[in-house]
């Protein structure tokens, strides 16, 4: 008995998926026909189908790269402790990096422990910074920021460039007592040829 209801129900199964064979079959023939017969129609829509497709990637790229400048912008630039530290825009890090003769940038993310306090001290201690430096926020693309420049990206690190390549670097928790000695610190990180000359 349990035999013949697997039989049947296995008959059936088989022609359930012919039936869908043939109608799939009956589709694509409809389709293929309906390509032929109106050839020019159907280029058209290619091209225009294709048009919209790269049209609608070429937008979705583009407000992804504008809702993240503005996030930038609002949640992180605004709160800057000094005029004197200049923030990049949004992923133009790296370029302006490698086009400046020479320039001091701080790599760290937002709203972190060590972040927080070295934006107090820059603002307490505003009037001692003898130049200006950029700040790269680790927000996006973290690690590939972090395996470019070597870093912790849970650390706040300051890196002097010339000519795009690294000359000098400290991290703030490698400072004793960064209240007194971060700030200048701060102020010696482009005199990297001065330390080595002293090594």
């Amino acid at each position: 008995m349990t035999s013949v209801k697997a039989g049947v129900k296995g008959s059936m199964m088989s022609q359930l998926v012919k039936k869908i064979k043939s109608s799939l079959q009956t589709i694509g023939n409809d389709f293929a026909d309906a390509i032929y017969a109106n050839k020019k129609k159907s280029i058209a829509f290619v091209i225009v189908g294709l048009l919209v497709v790269t049209g609608l990637t070429f937008f979705m790229l583009t407000m992804n790269t504008q809702i993240r400048a503005a996030q930038i912008d609002n949640l992180i630039y605004e709160e800057l402790p000094t005029k004197k530290m200049v923030p990049f825009s949004y992923d133009q890090g790296d370029a302006i990096i490698h086009e400046k003769k020479a320039i001091s940038v701080m790599f760290a993310k937002p709203n972190q422990p060590d972040t927080n306090q070295a934006m107090k001290i820059i603002k307490d201690k505003d009037k001692e910074l003898n130049r200006n430096f950029y700040y790269y926020p680790l927000v996006y693309q973290t690690s590939e920021v972090a395996n470019t420049y070597d870093l912790a990206p849970d650390e706040v690190t300051f890196i002097f460039f010339q000519n795009g390549k690294e000359k000098n670097r400290f991290v703030l928790s490698s400072i004793d007592n960064p209240e007194e000695n971060f700030i200048p610190e701060l102020n010696r990180l482009p005199m990297w040829n001065i330390k080595a000359q002293e090594n």
